[in-house]
């Protein structure tokens, strides 16, 4: 059992430590059956990353992936029949190395599906590049700040959110970017995070190009969101409590990939406008007919006039 103080960052987890492998399950259970229950029995043990489910003894294997923050499926190869029970093994991820080794060492021996124990391992998957240090989607951070720090525990505040040109990054004439700062504040612990985002989309014509900064405006936001959640490192003691740190020498991968000049960042982003406070809500449509693109966003449109 994991005993002690249990760090856990605002990252993909792709430690084994945190992976169940649960086999030999009975071939009585429907996907959408066998995802609820896996999710009831294992939820109770900590929060949940995803679970996934792969189909068995089928000549073109199916995988269905669930995660905590969307319970439907997606069916990565050929499609089945989900109402005929079907033999499958699941992954079960957890945030925490704790909570995956309470739920290994309470269930294994105990948890009877249809009248079978099935086995329950830790999973012995390789790493691969693509796992390391990748950040976090913005809506499994929530959850998990939500989680552990509380929905009163942390808010966000936009600093800046600028348009940006640098063809050194891929921004040309017909695209348009946005760069932006926000910062999180960690509540009763005196604790705050920035973090920084950019979005470039191509347009056409005057009419995509607003659409481009509307959207483009809104992904440099919540990339910049994750980006802050990324430095962000929660220490989780045995008895509950938590308390979080910064890691300030974190370097976000996507940073480095495009090799963004943070110097001419910061100099384009001086804010001459009131901070605006988002908590939670990203989903912004983008505006479909001519009324509605007339009345949006002159802020952006004039800052676009600006710089063309």
């Amino acid at each position: 059992m994991e005993t002690g103080v249990e760090l856990i960052e605002f990252l993909r987890p792709t430690e084994n430590v945190k992976n169940l492998y649960v086999t030999r399950i009975p071939e009585l259970y429907t996907e959408e059956e066998l995802y609820e229950k896996l999710y009831k029995v294992f939820s109770k043990y900590g929060l949940l990353y995803e679970i996934q489910l792969i189909e068995a003894k089928v000549s073109n294997r199916n995988k269905i992936v669930h995660t905590s923050s969307n319970r439907s499926a997606a069916l990565l190869t050929n499609s089945t029949d989900e109402s005929t029970p079907s033999s499958f093994y699941a992954f079960v991820k957890y945030f925490s190395a704790r909570a995956a080794a309470r739920a290994k060492y309470d269930l294994t021996g105990k948890l009877v599906l249809k009248g079978q124990i099935p086995r329950i391992q830790f999973a012995k998957r390789k790493k691969t590049t693509e796992d390391a240090s990748q950040c976090l989607r913005l809506q499994h951070c929530q959850e998990l700040a939500n989680y552990y720090l509380g929905f009163n525990g942390w808010s966000s505040t936009v600093i800046s959110i600028k348009p940006y040109d640098d063809e050194s990054i891929g921004v040309t004439e017909n695209k348009a970017c946005f760069v932006c700062i926000v910062r999180l504040d960690i509540v009763n612990q005196g604790l705050t995070s920035e973090g920084m985002g950019v979005w470039t989309e191509a347009y056409h014509d005057p009419v995509s190009k607003l659409e481009a900064a509307c959207k483009s405006k809104k992904f440099a936001q919540k990339r910049a969101m994750e980006d802050a959640f990324s430095r962000i490192i929660l220490i989780v003691l045995e008895n509950g409590k938590v308390s979080a740190e910064v890691n300030t020498t974190a370097v976000t991968p996507w940073q480095a990939d495009i090799g963004f000049d943070v110097d001419k960042l910061l100099k384009v982003n001086d804010v001459d406008e009131p901070p605006a406070t988002d908590n939670d809500d990203y989903d912004v449509d983008i505006p479909e007919t001519t009324a509605e693109l007339d009345a949006m966003n002159e802020e952006i449109l004039l800052q676009l006039q600006e710089d063309s």
